[in-house]
Parts: structure tokens; sequence; C-alpha cells
């Protein structure tokens, strides 16, 4: 109880709103409330109690917990896997909280341990709606290279901190045939930002929770980062893991707008035009005043042939050519484009010696720019 009360108080601090914990030691499966919280569990059977690591949770707050028992209060568990769908608007959020066997390092048991483990999560992850989000979760024992974002850039990212091992090549395989991405390693952040965990024996640190989504779906992960002081105060090895998740909804499409009509000015000076337009409209209102209607009806009727008519005979064509402005001389232009590339050569040397030197050069085309201008169009406009 005194454990839950810790992992609760740091949830509500860094405002986590689901979590996913591994290695729990906790047995059988279940649900348990405590204050505004709800943890879903699963671990080996009390039957065959064991001195191995096993076990994972999900914890939802109040508002995550209102959302799934909601939607029903869906859940599931697989071995120590446990699969959670929150039917939530506009898209519904599968969650699937995993702890990988340790890594085989040549052992013929723990590579059968492996072999089973994603065999079942890739069964369990069959069973997750193609429209649903997928959120996998983790303790995976997986290193990966930073060389794999060369051949597997679509599912590892520039930012790996780690070398490869048997458990990252599985890892890999599986996000390549499932469309995942891994998404801790597609944010910049410091080195101790990123390592989830230290070697006992050699002192290292390494990073093993992952955070996985849906390709599909990259753009609603805004960041993710760990925490090391939420772990110290819970008391695990492993640092805190936080990803943070914004939906974004697709834009309903607007109402086309009418075009207003475009009418070359060219032709309506043109008398000829002119002349055919007039002798047109004349017919029209010859016509209209034998018709037996309201004077509404026949301004309606007049208005919209006169659009039609104007259209037809002054209609602008759309390959004409626009005329440049007078004041906009050759001289001017390049300029501007001499401005843009400074502009782009500013930005490129940001945060450098180098800055300063490009973004004065900037400034400085910015203004005789905007003299040029200035004088060309008192010159030609007066």
């Amino acid at each position: 109880q005194v454990k839950t009360d810790i992992i609760i108080k740091q949830l509500q601090k860094h405002r986590i709103q689901i979590a996913a914990l591994s290695e729990t030691a906790i047995y059988d499966s279940g649900v348990i409330t405590t204050d505004d919280y709800s943890m879903v569990y699963s671990g080996a059977s009390s039957c065959n109690k064991t001195k191995s690591a096993h076990g994972v949770a999900i914890y939802l707050d109040k508002k995550a917990t209102n959302v799934w028992k909601d939607s029903g209060s869906v859940w599931e568990t697989i071995n120590e896997r446990i699969m959670i769908r929150l039917k939530c608007k506009p898209i519904h959020i599968t969650i699937i909280a995993v702890y990988s066997p340790i890594n085989p390092n040549g052992s013929k048991q723990s590579i059968e341990e492996v072999d089973a483990f994603y065999l079942k999560l890739q069964q369990t992850v069959d069973k997750v709606s193609r429209g649903d989000m997928l959120l996998l979760v983790g303790d995976f024992n997986a290193w990966v290279v930073k060389q794999q974002n060369q051949t597997t850039e679509t599912v590892i990212g520039p930012h790996v901190v780690d070398k490869i091992n048997e458990n990252g090549q599985h890892l890999i395989d599986f996000c390549s045939r499932n469309d995942i991405i891994v998404t801790n390693i597609f944010y910049q952040h410091k080195i101790v930002h990123q390592m989830t965990w230290k070697h006992p024996g050699n002192k290292k640190w390494h990073m093993l929770d992952y955070s996985r989504v849906n390709k599909k779906l990259r753009a609603s992960v805004g960041d993710v980062r760990l925490y090391g002081s939420a772990a110290d105060a819970i008391g695990t090895d492993h640092h805190f893991v936080r990803t943070k998740l914004w939906l974004h909804l697709r834009c309903r499409k607007k109402a086309e707008k009418p075009q207003c009509l475009q009418l070359d000015m060219n032709k309506i000076k043109d008398d000829e035009l002119q002349k055919k337009f007039q002798e047109q409209l004349l017919n029209k209102l010859e016509g209209i005043g034998t018709q037996r209607m309201t004077v509404n009806e026949k301004y309606d009727e007049f208005t919209d042939y006169v659009k039609n008519v104007g259209g037809t005979i002054f209609k602008q064509e759309q390959n004409t050519p626009r005329r440049a402005k007078e004041w906009l001389t050759d001289a001017i232009l390049n300029l501007v484009n001499e401005k843009a590339a400074a502009f782009v050569e500013w930005h490129n040397h940001r945060q450098i010696r180098m800055e300063r030197k490009y973004r004065i050069k900037y400034c400085l085309l910015r203004k005789l720019v905007n003299r040029k201008n200035t004088c060309s169009k008192t010159r030609v406009l007066g």
C-alpha cells in the first residue's frame, strides 16, 4: 500500500494520466482502485510462485478511469501483458504494457523464451483494430544501435545512444512488420534524459524502456523523455519515461466559396465586344418585357443573364500574363533574391559565432530593398 501511494503521488506530480509499470512482482490479475486511480495488473499465477521478475500493470487517473469505464471497462490479460482499449473521441486508444524476457546472450532456453514472447505479442497486436491508436509501452530489455537508423529510419530515429543486442534486433523486426515506430529515439535530449537503466555490474547506462505507436499517428507524439527523480522516489532501478500525446483532429472540409467573375480589362475596352454585349442585353430586355413575371423575377433573370453573357464575352483567359508593376524593376528583384539568400544563411548559422555577421548582412539588405521600393514607387506613381 505504501509503494502504491508513492507511485500515485509521483504520477500526480508529473501529471500522468496513463502509466505502464513493468516488473511489478504482483501475482494473478485484476483491478485495484485507490483513491481516484485504477490499477489493472497481470502477473504470474499465485499457484506457481517464483523469484523471477514478472508482472506488468497500467495505472489510470480519474479522467482516464472514467473514459475506460464508459467504454465498457474492457481489458484483457495475456501472460504478462495487458491490453486495455479506451473508447475516446475522435479515436480509440489501445494500450499494451509489456515486460520482455532478458537478452538471450546465446542461451538456447532464453532464445526460445524471447521467440515465444514476440510470437504472443504479434498475436496480441493482430487483435487490435486498425483504426485504433496503438501504444506499446514497457521494458523491452532491448538495445538499438545508431547505424540502424540508416536502414530503418522510419522505425528508429536518429538519436540512438546504445549498441545493438539480440532483443534489439527482435524489436526492430517487430516494429518494421507492424508499421510501428520507437518514439524515444525521435527526440533529441541530453544523454541523462534518455538512458533508463544502469547495469549493476559495469555501471553503464542503457535504454531499455520504450514507447511505441502506430506510424500513421507519429504526429500525435509531442515529446518523450525520462525523469530520474520519480524513479528514486519510488525505489526502482529504471527511470521514469514520460510520453506526451496530442491527438490532432482532421479539419472539416470547408465549403467552397463561389469564385469572383474575372474579366479581361482589354476586352472590356474593345468597341466591337462592347457593341456585341449591348445588343445581347437589348434582345434580352425585349424578351423579358413580353413575359408574365413579377418585377423581382424579371430582375433576377436579367442579372443572371448579364453575368453569364459578360463572363462569356469578356472572360479573362487563363494563360494571360499579368502585367508587371512598373515600379518593380529588375534591380529590385535581384536585391530581393539576395535578401532571401541572406536570410537562409543567417538561419543556417544560428547558435554559432558567425550568426551576427549573417544577421547584419540580412538586415542591411532588407533596409536597402525597402528604400529602393519606396523611391521607385514615388518616381513612377508620383
